[in-house]
Formats: structure tokens, C-alpha cells, sequence
């Protein structure tokens, strides 16, 4: 098939990656071609050189009037071209809004709660007879009911292969990354680790400076440590040497990326029960309490590790959150939507 591709535009579709969102869009291109299929990235300028990208530039201080001209821009170029399918990753209100413009299905992934502006929008995108809603996850698809209807979930997989998988760890080590923001809630898992006695490593892109530098960077020390905005390699192999990875968002995530690629590693989990966490987390692989509390998280630490078995962690990705997997389900949906 020929597949328009719409990305998030405010960053590059490129490592070290900006977010969950762009590593995914990343891996379902080359997942998507991979499988003989056609695919054209409408996407920032500095994304990956080795995808077919159709480059939409965007300014770096953008605006919302200027953010939303440049994804009608990209929505334009793509309904001016012969695609089969368009598939929307852009988690912005305009595309769903535009599919009647297009001569063939637009599918719209949700991986965003229902935003204000989303919610207002999406009454007019029922109307729309040539497009579709994929979700995320159930509980990203209850979120969504009263306001687009039943939507299709594709759970979201990763390639194994990216996360290798390590049947060793070093004792008394865990591992967090993530934005560095407010509803990531890095300081939560500072504090567990801290009070369970494990050294922590920290990783990811700060986001919200004022944020890290308030309340991350008074604890770093010798045990409590920042690797920095790394690559996937690097970031894979930290992940691998760790004893337990810790999930802390205070948000209701709609997903969670981070619970595949620690778990593919061979990594168990303890985390917050967050969105579609329990989803995802099985008594084999870790455990989850409620959000913010610290000593629930920090008392489940060292039963994770004693309880979760490395070779089962991998095993649960491998069986039900492969990226063919998921691949497999955009497939089909593009399939039934194109009448291909």
C-alpha cells in the first residue's frame, strides 16, 4: 500500500528522541516499509534521513496559530498526492477535521486523553465518513468513548531486538527515565529508591528546566545519578544492568512505552498504578501501587526483584507486545477502511 505517514512536527523524528510519540512514529515507518509498503513521512526536517521524508518545518518557538498552520500544511500536501491510506500520529485536533478532503481513509491514532480542543473538535469528525479512530489502549479508548464513539485498540509494541535482554543485574539498582516534568514525576522515584536503599540512575530529555532544577537536581549524588538524554543503545544497555525499573507518573498515562522496553530487557517493574498500566504489568513481571505513595513503592521494590523472573519479563513483550504485532492490527484496519 501507499501510506501517508502524518508525524508530530514540533520535533524531529530522529534520536535521541523527544518522546514516546517519536519513537513510535520512527518505528512504525520503518516497521511499515519493512513490510513492503510505501511510506511517505510528513515530518520535521531534521528527522531521520533514512525515511522517506516529506519535510514541514516548523519554528522552534512556535505558537499555536503557527504550530496549527504547519500541520494544515502538512494534511494539504498529503491530500494532494495518491495514497491508499493516511495514518495520523499527530495527536492534534486539525487532521481528523480534514479527512474529508482526502480521497482515500484517513486513520487517526489516539494517544493523548481527550483534550480540551480535541473534545470540541470531535462531534464535527463523526461526520466524517472516511475516517477512523485506533486506540491505544482500553483505557485511552473509555477515555475517548463519550466523544468519537467505539474506537479500535492496537496496543502499541516494540522490536525486541532494539531492547536486548540481560539475565544479570547488578543488586540494589534501578532505573528511571522519561521527560524530566512534572507529571513524569521523577522525584517520587527518587524518593522510593532512596528509602529502599537502591542506587537510581536517571535519563531522559529535561523538558521542564525550572521543574529539574528544583526538584532533580538538589538530589543527585553519588547513589542518585543523571545519565543525560542518551541514545536507544546506550539507554538499553542501562536498562539491562538495572535490578528494577521504577514507572512513576502522577498522570493517568494512556499507554507506557517505557514498561515494554524495561520488561523486553529482562527488567521487572514497580510503578504507580497509572491509565493503562494494568494493562500492561502482570504479577509475574511487577507490581503497581497508587499513585504518590512513596513507601508503598519503596516496600515493593526488593519483592519485585526477589519475585519477578528476568526470562519471564521478556517473555511477556515477546508474546503480546511485538511491534509485528501491532503492525499486524494497522494492517488490518487499513485494509478494511481501503477495501484492499
Amino acid at each position: 500500500m501507499n501510506i501517508a505517514l502524518l508525524a508530530p512536527l514540533r520535533f524531529p523524528i530522529a534520536e535521541p528522541y523527544a518522546g514516546g510519540l517519536e519513537w513510535h512514529t520512527h518505528q512504525l515507518a520503518r516497521a511499515l516499509v519493512a513490510r513492503g509498503h510505501a511510506v511517505t513521512l510528513y515530518a520535521h526536517p531534521d528527522s531521520d534521513p533514512a525515511l522517506n521524508v516529506a519535510p514541514v518545518a516548523v519554528p522552534e518557538d512556535a505558537g499555536f496559530i503557527t504550530y496549527q498552520q504547519a500541520i494544515f500544511r502538512a494534511a494539504d500536501l498529503a491530500s494532494r498526492e495518491d495514497y491508499d491510506v493516511v495514518h495520523n500520529n499527530t495527536i492534534h485536533f486539525l487532521p481528523p477535521l480534514l479527512a474529508g478532503n482526502f480521497a482515500c481513509p484517513v486513520v487517526t491514532v489516539l494517544h493523548t486523553p481527550p483534550y480540551k480542543s480535541q473534545r470540541w473538535t470531535s462531534w464535527l469528525t463523526k461526520k466524517v465518513t472516511n475516517h477512523h479512530y485506533i486506540s491505544i489502549s482500553r483505557f485511552l479508548a473509555e477515555q475517548w468513548l463519550p466523544y468519537v464513539g467505539e474506537s479500535t485498540v492496537v496496543h502499541n509494541g516494540i522490536d525486541p531486538a532494539a531492547w536486548p535482554f540481560s539475565g544479570r543485574a547488578k543488586a540494589k539498582t534501578a532505573i528511571w527515565y522519561g521527560r524530566f516534568t512534572p507529571e513524569k514525576g521523577a522525584e517520587y522515584a527518587i524518593a522510593a529508591a532512596r528509602a529502599a536503599g537502591y542506587a537510581l540512575t536517571l535519563a531522559g530529555p529535561v523538558s521542564d528546566r525550572a521543574y529539574f532544577e528544583a526538584k532533580i537536581a538538589p538530589e543527585l549524588d553519588e547513589t542518585i545519578t543523571y545519565a543525560g538524554h542518551i541514545g536507544q543503545a546506550e539507554l538499553a544497555g542501562l536498562i539491562g544492568r538495572a535490578a528494577v525499573g521504577l514507572v512513576t507518573p502522577v498522570w493517568d498515562e494512556p499507554f507506557g512505552l517505557v514498561f515494554l522496553e524495561m520488561l523486553a530487557c529482562g527488567t521487572p517493574v514497580a510503578g504507580f498504578r497509572s491509565g493503562a498500566a494494568a494493562e500492561i504489568i502482570t504479577d509475574a513481571t511487577g507490581a503497581l501501587v497508587e499513585k504518590h505513595d512513596v513507601q508503598a513503592l519503596a516496600r515493593v521494590l526488593g519483592r519485585v526483584v526477589e519475585q519477578g523472573k528476568r526470562a519471564d519479563c521478556r517473555a511477556h513483550v515477546l508474546q503480546s507486545f511485538r511491534v509485528a504485532g501491532m503492525v499486524d492490527g494497522y494492517q488490518r484496519i487499513y485494509r478494511r477502511a481501503s477495501g484492499r
